[in-house]
């Protein structure tokens, strides 16, 4: 059993709901079978999508290396971070902190190909979304992604930042009317791409169905597969 470090707060009811996640997934019999978790909760890290389109010149990356160290130290041997947008900086954290930290857009890829998706769209940040680092990775692994409008990415902003982030219920018309227009322009899965999202579908599950992919219920999975012997 491998000691996993989170480093959450990005925002905090996602890392709540991450955790309970990997307390669900792991299967065991007893407490001491539990995979043992160090935390770093840094809810004042600078906001990573104002960074990535350049709104903001406070960098992010310094405040995620030094809580990956200081999870490092305290025993950490595979870091998850449950905040899609912070992915940015993978490849970045890997190198300065210097154990392995599961990739979200490589788990992502791994689970389209597995079931045979071959055309996602994607609800996440503009940052996410700019960026490109999901789509590049889901691109070269010969998945099609097909993204928002830019009013309609708007909406989903809205829904992250104004809402969810705010402790506001989302407005789900809204939200399922992109995803909507996704699923008319080809999409065969809809990629949960923000943290915030998997939110949506934790409360709203039944109202979302099947084709919604929850982000952080893949980056759960894959932590208690590098973190357990099964």
């Amino acid at each position: 059993m491998k000691t996993l470090g989170v480093i959450g707060g990005l925002g905090p009811m996602a890392m709540v709901y991450f955790l309970q996640l990997i307390t669900e997934y792991t299967n065991v019999k007893r407490d001491q079978e539990h995979i043992p978790i160090v935390l770093m909760s840094i809810p004042d890290t600078p906001d990573r999508t104002e960074y990535i389109l350049k709104k903001s010149d406070e960098n992010p990356l310094p405040k995620l290396v030094d809580a990956g160290l200081k999870l490092k130290e305290m025993g950490a041997q595979y870091i998850a971070i449950p905040c899609v947008t912070a992915h940015y900086f993978y490849k970045e954290l890997k190198e300065q902190i210097g154990i392995p930290v599961v990739s979200l857009p490589c788990e992502l890829s791994a689970e389209f190909k597995a079931n045979g998706v071959e055309r996602v769209g994607i609800l996440a940040t503009s940052g996410t979304v700019q960026s490109g680092f999901v789509q590049d990775k889901l691109n070269s692994n010969g998945i099609q992604t097909i993204l928002p409008t830019e009013s309609e990415q708007e909406i989903i902003m809205k829904v992250i930042y104004e809402q969810i982030k705010a402790g506001i219920e989302p407005d789900l018309e809204a939200f399922t009317f992109v995803g909507e227009n996704l699923k008319k322009r080809g999409a065969q899965k809809l990629l949960l791409g923000c943290t915030e999202l998997s939110l949506i579908k934790r409360d709203f599950r039944d109202r979302l169905g099947d084709d919604y992919v929850d982000v952080l219920e893949v980056l759960a999975t894959a932590a208690v597969r590098h973190c357990t012997k099964e």
